[in-house]
């Protein structure tokens, strides 16, 4: 049985297809449910495009959710945290990330 993942967004039009470093948490109604993973990962909007991919549910900040399921393909599990404030919103904190490895 492949996992079932989620993952948060501002908003539904910062999702981006490709290659992405997000958290994910498994949704999937086993053990490890609700456990999160801090991932390099290939995202795509179908499976045909990503036929490995387990189902991946996009949320808004305020929880709601896209009504179309996209894929995700984990490349490697990355450290638990990334470098910012206790407070810091966490998206926030990838996206300072993300910007500084594209310099």
């Amino acid at each position: 049985m492949a996992n079932e993942w989620q993952t948060f967004v501002k908003r539904f039009d910062d999702m981006k297809e490709g290659e992405q470093e997000i958290f994910i948490k498994n949704i999937t109604a086993v053990q490890s449910k609700y456990d999160t993973k801090h991932v390099r990962a290939r995202l795509a909007k179908s499976g045909k495009t990503l036929p490995k991919g387990e189902v991946l549910w996009i949320r808004s900040e305020s929880g709601a959710r896209h009504p179309e399921p996209w894929c995700v393909e984990i490349l490697e599990v990355l450290p638990e945290w990334v470098s910012g404030k206790p407070w810091e919103n966490v998206l926030d904190a990838l996206d300072r990330l993300s910007q500084g490895s594209r310099k």
